[in-house]
Order: structure tokens, then C-alpha cells, then sequence
């Protein structure tokens, strides 16, 4: 296993305007791949996440020590048997097309994603069982058991509250143009080209938003994604290549930021499905075992990617 890090490229020139201008500003941001869909219940890729961070706020959030921080909620409480999770929500939202965030909403959205055909949310919160609405900002989430990770699936996909009256008059083709209760509105999506958003006027938090608007530029290529930062194209691009790292830190006018990740590159071995599961590699351990001994992760972080990806022995981050 190698973890990695997310490493990130920004234009100094870029960020000096932005910080010290008024809101009139817009953010050129350079994706890896074009997002699937703009869909949280039906969206897969880590692209579409990117985009939606800023389109939808959830019930919670992930903070910089990984601990779970209150978004759309304000407070939670966990029954003694662990199996209902009573939700306080924040007052005062309000979703892109002006109607009102409350408990409701919750119920609605929780239930699509485990109901809606073609779910990817589904398998991500398995032990709802129920979601009951106690009064209009207060909601309780009812479990088959106690299970542990639903708090980070509602800090993820899962807890991406969209527009009941836009989701329900939209479909499945709500990802074409979303209706969240985040800092910046859907505006266009052109394929394979572009999505812009700019920012939502009736935001909760709004104070803290500085930014008009941002453009979405798919750009799959890596080096070709760095040329236009370094061009003045983009303001900010994602993922950078291990290989250009020393472009990036020689270059006076780019700043590198690297986080680390729970993401993980690792060989997958079939041992109990199917057919293809009868291999030396899948039914017999000490193939298994002689295979582990033989790869040097040292080495090939080092070679793959110049070091920056800590070797690992499993798919939990350190």
C-alpha cells in the first residue's frame, strides 16, 4: 500500500488579488477529470466532491485532525444503545431557490439516497432504518444497530442536503442543475469544458465568503494543468504530479500545499469470487505472502512518485 497526499498548486499573483480586493473576484480552479454528476445521491467521483463542497453543505464536516464539526447540524446526541442520533439543526437556512432548510428536508433527502434507483449512497448509510422529524429543526435517525461510521458518511455524500422541491420536480436530472443550501449557486455546466458557480447572496454563513465566483476547468493532463498555472490561465490546481513538484517549488509566482490523505494505491487480490478467484495468486496464501515479501514500497514510492506518498502496509492511513 502507498498513502497519499493531496497536493495542491496555487498563483501567488492569484491569491494576493483575491485576499485583498473586494468580492468582484472570480477563482479559475483546474480539476483532474470532468465530474460524473453534480448529484450528491448518484455522484461517485472525487471531482464532482470537489465542486459540490462549495455547492452543498452537509450536516457535518471533517475538520484538519479528522475529528467530525457541525455544518448544517449545530448539535448531536446518541441514545444509550447507540442506534438513534437525535440532530439539532442550524436556523436560518436557506436552499438556493429560497425555500427553507429544516427537519423535513432531512427526512426527504436521507430517504432518497436510500431509496432513489441508482443510489451510490445507499451502501453508505445501510442501517437507516428511519428518519423521523421532531419538530422543524430537530431530526432523529433511527439505526437497525449501532454503527459507527455514519457520522463521517453524514460529514460526506451522504449528508448533502439538496432542494426537496428541486429534487423532486428534477429527478435523476437533478444533477444538471442542483439546488443546495451552500456558500455558491449552480450557474452553467458546459461538458467536458466547464462549471461555474457564483456566490449564493443568502448564504448563512456569508460574511465569511469573499469570492463572486468559480470556474471548474477539467484538465486531465498534469503537465498541461501546471503549464496554464504557471501561464496565468488557472489560479489553482489540484493534484500535481509528483514529477513536477520541483517546478512548483522553484517557481517564485506558485505556492505548493500538501495535505495528507486517507486515500491509498494498493493491489486488490480476488480470493473467494467466482471463477476468477482459482489462482495460485487467490487460493493459496503463500503466494499471497511471497508476493507481499517481494514488493520494496520504499523503492517504488520513491520511483513512482519521488518520494512524496509514504509507503504503507494497509488501507488505514497512518
Amino acid at each position: 500500500m502507498i498513502n497519499r497526499q493531496t497536493l495542491l498548486a496555487a498563483s501567488l499573483s492569484g491569491f494576493t488579488l483575491i485576499t485583498s480586493a473586494a468580492a468582484a473576484q472570480t477563482l479559475r480552479i483546474g480539476l483532474t477529470t470532468y465530474p460524473d454528476t453534480l448529484d450528491p445521491t448518484q455522484a461517485r467521483s472525487l471531482s464532482s466532491y470537489a465542486v459540490r463542497t462549495a455547492l452543498c453543505d452537509r450536516l457535518f464536516d471533517i475538520g484538519p485532525e479528522l475529528e467530525v464539526v457541525p455544518q448544517l447540524a449545530t448539535a448531536w446526541e446518541w441514545t444509550d444503545d447507540r442506534k438513534e442520533l437525535i440532530i439539532k439543526l442550524r436556523t436560518g437556512v436557506k436552499f438556493h431557490d429560497g425555500e427553507p432548510f429544516d427537519a423535513a428536508a432531512v427526512k426527504y433527502n436521507i430517504e432518497r439516497h436510500l431509496t432513489m434507483p441508482g443510489s451510490a449512497r445507499r451502501s453508505d448509510i445501510r442501517a437507516i432504518t428511519s428518519i423521523e422529524v421532531i419538530d422543524d429543526h430537530t431530526a432523529k435517525i433511527v439505526l437497525s444497530a449501532p454503527f459507527a461510521p455514519l457520522l463521517a458518511q453524514l460529514a460526506y455524500h451522504a449528508g448533502a442536503m439538496m432542494s426537496p422541491k428541486a429534487a423532486q420536480a428534477a429527478g435523476e436530472k437533478f444533477g444538471l442543475h442542483p439546488v443546495c443550501a451552500g456558500p455558491f449557486k449552480f450557474v452553467e455546466r458546459v461538458a467536458q469544458d466547464r462549471i461555474v458557480i457564483e456566490r449564493f447572496a443568502d448564504y448563512w454563513d456569508k460574511d465569511k465568503i469573499k469570492l463572486e465566483r468559480i470556474v471548474y476547468l477539467p484538465i486531465p493532463d498534469a503537465t498541461v494543468r501546471l503549464a496554464n498555472l504557471q501561464s496565468g490561465g488557472l489560479d489553482m490546481i489540484e493534484q500535481v504530479a509528483p514529477a513536477d513538484l520541483e517546478i512548483v517549488r522553484k517557481d517564485p509566482k506558485l505556492k505548493l500545499a500538501g495535505v495528507g490523505g486517507l486515500i491509498y494505491n494498493g493491489i486488490t487480490i480476488n480470493i473467494a469470487n467466482g471463477e476468477r478467484a482459482k489462482t495460485p495468486l487467490g487460493q493459496d496464501a503463500r503466494v499471497r505472502h511471497a508476493l507481499e515479501l517481494s514488493i520494496d514500497r520504499e523503492t517504488l514510492s520513491q520511483v513512482a512518485s519521488n518520494g512524496e506518498f509514504p509507503p504503507g502496509n494497509q488501507w488505514v492511513a497512518p
